[in-house]
């Protein structure tokens, strides 16, 4: 009894159902834009996309200019001592540092200390305090030449965060492909639906009539059986739309986030209607599968630092110059006061060299990155030759599906109308009951087969998300 109450309420809702979707509801557009907001996985994937971008951003942080400021306190008693048995100093320091994508470092820095010497054996420097601003200059000139390298880790930086940027962008648009195509199976089952009852319908008028002719001693018992069997069949058909429907519509629940005591929001539905994203990309030369262009975009990075590696690994040879005032005096503030004026300036200017010895540990950290990237290289090409293949084949699919669509829809309607010129030849008596179903049968095939038709058309659109223009 529960079982059958049950059943009579799910009734009760698809006619509700019915009439709701036939009335104004969420557009598929709508509907995308609702599963973006309460998808969890749909906003990972955004949120994600979005920290890449901003990975992008940061890939000149060594650029930025650093800011250094620096205290000192030191009590010296060590011996020997000339200056005093107890030497206090405090030291403080303020610069600024700046690396240019040429390879030049500069840095600019203020220094000031003070001074105590306790039982000095010199006259004068019991107390003192000094002053300098010192500006340096350095140039790469072997490793990072003129900045070859610092330009080499921007671009892998930038193409990094790009590829993790198109990796999350591939699994958003295959969690909205899935949503998306949710969408589209619910309006088939809920057009399947309404198609099986209204088969289920036109088969109880067949059995009714059937049953008036052979009580009339009209029609035999055989034709009879034959409208029976044919509800029977539509019934069968109607329980599996419901179940379908049903299967579905926890589906699009799922994918909204509802709870149990939500309901489920209606929904307006156009298998007619073609989704724009194939159409769009149709219009440009330069169209490639996203897992083809991360499979470039790979190769892009694992060159990069074959050529970072490469470039690490060279001697290190800068060229440094150094212009520096100084200031002296016994009272801290006219030291610091001084410590600007150029009487006492202070040069110099040199050449650091350094350079890692070749061993098997230095080539095989070359020889290994070279190796990546060739690798990556050959993958990227088959991945590339692969998707621009796949792109065609799209193509030629959607057209083939849109002229199979065009034939299916004569189809039906042919169908339909010889199901009911067999009704109406049937209501004259000049057929026989088993061609009416025959016909009916057909007819409801070619039905359920243009609709499953049209909402692969429609997926088939929706597919070309795991498509992109190329701007580059």
């Amino acid at each position: 009894m529960k079982m059958r109450n049950t059943s009579v309420g799910f009734k009760v809702f698809l006619v509700i159902l019915v009439a709701a979707m036939n009335s104004h509801g969420l557009t598929v557009d709508q509907y995308l834009e609702q599963a973006k907001q309460k998808n969890q996985l749909l906003k990972a994937y955004d949120e994600s996309i979005q920290a890449a971008r901003l990975k992008a951003h940061s890939s000149e942080i060594d650029l930025s200019p650093l800011l250094t400021a620096g205290y000192l306190s030191s009590s010296d008693q060590s011996k020997p001592s000339q200056l005093g048995l107890k030497r206090d100093a405090q030291l403080y320091s303020l610069g600024i540092a700046k690396k240019f994508t040429t390879g030049t470092a500069l840095k600019l820095e203020a220094q000031t200390g003070q001074f105590n010497n306790s039982n000095s054996a010199i006259p004068g420097y019991d107390k003192y305090a000094t002053g300098s601003v010192a500006l340096t200059l350095q140039q790469s000139l072997w490793k990072d030449f003129f900045g070859e390298g610092t330009r080499i880790k921007i671009n892998r930086v930038q193409k990094a965060a790009q590829l993790e940027q198109y990796g999350a962008e591939l699994q958003a648009r295959l969690a909205l492909y899935d949503v998306e195509a949710n969408f589209l199976d619910y309006a088939l089952a809920f057009e399947d639906y309404k198609l099986k009852k209204a088969n289920l319908e036109r088969a109880q008028k067949i059995d009714k009539w059937t049953t008036n002719r052979v009580n009339n001693g009209i029609s035999d018992r055989a034709d009879l059986m034959n409208a029976r069997a044919l509800v029977a069949l539509r019934e069968a058909q109607m329980l599996n739309a419901e179940e379908e429907l049903k299967s579905q519509e926890n589906k699009l629940r799922d994918n909204l986030k509802l709870s149990a005591e939500e309901k489920t929001p209606e929904i307006q539905a156009d298998l007619n209607a073609e989704r724009p994203y194939l159409n769009q990309l149709k219009q440009s030369d330069r169209v490639q599968k996203i897992e083809s262009y991360l499979a470039s975009l790979e190769a892009d990075v694992k060159s990069l630092i074959a050529a970072e590696t490469n470039d690490s690994l060279k001697p290190d040879l800068s060229l440094f110059g150094t212009y520096a005032t100084t200031s002296y005096n016994r009272e801290y503030s006219n030291a610091v006061s001084d410590i600007t004026k150029d009487d006492f300036p202070k040069n110099s200017i040199g050449v650091n060299f350094s350079w890692v010895f070749d061993t098997n540990a230095k080539s095989s950290l070359r020889d290994s990155a070279q190796k990546d990237a060739l690798s990556a290289q050959l993958k990227s090409e088959k991945k590339i030759a692969d998707g621009n293949t796949a792109w065609l084949e799209l193509k030629r699919k959607y057209d083939v599906l849109k002229k199979s669509v065009a034939t299916l829809d004569k189809v039906a309607q042919f169908q339909r109308e010889r199901a009911r010129a067999e009704q109406d030849k049937l209501s004259k008596g000049r057929t026989v009951t088993a061609n009416v179903v025959t016909a009916e049968t057909e007819a409801a095939e070619a039905e359920v087969t243009l609709l499953k038709t049209k909402a692969q058309l429609r997926k088939l659109e929706t597919s070309s998300l795991f498509f992109i223009e190329i701007q580059e």
